[in-house]
């Protein structure tokens, strides 16, 4: 049995009853001792002796093709030290190992973990637009393949994927993915299934304990992915503290699930930018203000430039259109 979790930070030991079998995070931090300067808003960044506790968890491999590993600028000299330090754990998603590999009772599984287009997305991170060629070679060397995407900017901090992210993961299977498995929002999204196929939007965070996320609801609330050999698929909730205590999760977090994927087949842009929209352009403008009180010459021009990119340009006219609504009636 292969289960997928979602975003990790190994700020210190979890009590966390792993399943047996393969068990995947998402490594999303950088690690580093003293201040690290940097234009973000919020990073995430821990000292270099909080990667012992990555020994309290079960985790066989951890991706590292996300926005944060590169917090502290040491990409490259930390996967080197974890390599070193953990050689019994594999670290994917770059371009030099993008997948990582396992066998088990005899079926050879790979697992494709990759990175959307983003600001943060340096050249060593395996990027979301090769992932169909390499999932299409994958496929003649091993019985499973799947997809672990850290996708979904544009939906942070909300319940739904995009439209394209639905594109995309439905593209994926028919060249032949087993599985599309996401993270990023830092909270539980919807799912559906593609020729039979399963695709998790979001797994949220498995444990992610962060200023930024404390301030939202749902992002101590996780799910993890449990998919058998005969393809059966089974999930599990949880919640966190921030001491790395767990407990079982929101008590409605099925039916949330459930009311959320119902909607993703008759969702398009506009429909989700009524979803998302007002969320987005909140958390976007208190970013970018945090960002430009440290870096104004560097930030403004970039905040300037964001608000006129498509997708900000789609929330405004989605949320201006609201506003109208609500005002005829």
């Amino acid at each position: 049995m292969i289960t997928f979790f979602g975003d990790y930070i190994p700020r210190c030991p979890c009590e966390y009853e792993f399943p047996d079998g393969i068990c995947i995070a998402n490594l999303e931090c950088a690690f580093a001792d003293g201040d690290v300067s940097s234009g973000k808003a919020y990073t995430s960044v821990l000292a270099t002796e909080t990667m012992d506790n990555i020994r309290t968890s079960a985790f066989s491999a951890f991706s590292v093709a996300n926005n944060h590993v590169g917090d502290a600028g040491n990409f490259q000299q930390t996967l080197r030290r974890l390599q070193s330090k953990f050689p019994e754990h594999q670290f994917f998603g770059t371009r030099e190992s993008p997948y990582a590999k396992f066998e088990a009772a005899g079926v050879k599984i790979a697992v494709i973990g990759c990175l959307e287009k983003c600001r943060c997305r340096g050249r060593t991170i395996f990027p979301e637009e090769k992932v169909l060629p390499l999932l299409r070679r994958l496929k003649r060397d091993f019985d499973l393949v799947y997809v672990y995407p850290h996708w979904g900017k544009e939906g942070e901090l909300t319940r739904y994927p995009s439209p394209g992210q639905r594109r995309k993961a439905r593209r994926w299977i028919e060249a032949g993915a087993d599985g599309v498995i996401g993270h990023h929002s830092h909270i539980f999204q919807g799912c559906e299934s593609f020729g039979g196929k399963p695709v998790y939007y979001s797994l949220g965070n498995f444990f992610f304990p962060h200023p930024e996320g404390d301030q939202y609801a749902g992002t101590h609330d996780g799910m993890s992915v449990s998919i058998s050999a005969d393809g059966s698929v089974s999930r599990t909730f949880h919640h966190f503290d921030n001491d790395g205590r767990f407990s079982a999760g929101m008590t409605d977090a099925e039916s949330v699930l459930s009311a959320i994927s119902e909607q993703l087949p008759i969702m398009g842009y506009w429909r989700w930018a009524g979803l998302i929209g007002g969320l987005y352009l909140r958390k976007n403008l208190a970013s970018w203000k945090v960002r430009i009180r440290k870096r104004p010459l560097v930030n403004l021009p970039k905040f300037l430039v964001c608000c006129f990119l498509p997708h900000t340009i789609l929330f405004q006219l989605r949320c201006v259109w609201d506003k109208i609504c609500g005002r005829s009636r």
